[in-house]
């Protein structure tokens, strides 16, 4: 689950990458294209514009109602190394400090 995640971010960071890129690289071409009306139509912008702002919406819905519930099940099953950890932690530290 935690690739299939991991992948839908690196196709969203891709799409916004590909959209910021092109949006600054090929603004001058954009402006020729039209006739230099400032009304510069490209397939390509708006489809990855499209695509970045899906994978955005879907991954913001992840992690309003999948993430808490993934957390809380990864919690579950290693509740005792991290509290052993976090008490380990403050032993640790109180002898360090004395």
């Amino acid at each position: 689950m935690l690739i299939r995640y991991a992948m839908l971010v690196a196709l969203a960071a891709s799409a916004v990458w590909a959209v910021i890129s092109l949006s600054t690289s090929d603004a001058q071409l954009l402006l020729a294209d039209a006739g230099q009306r400032g009304q510069a139509s490209n397939v390509a912008f708006w489809l990855l514009a499209a695509v970045a702002t899906l994978i955005s919406l879907s991954l913001c819905r992840f992690v309003v109602f999948g993430l808490p519930s993934m957390v809380d099940g990864w919690y579950q099953e290693h509740k005792s190394w991290f509290y052993m950890i976090l008490f380990g932690g403050l032993a640790y530290a109180a002898f360090y400090l004395m």
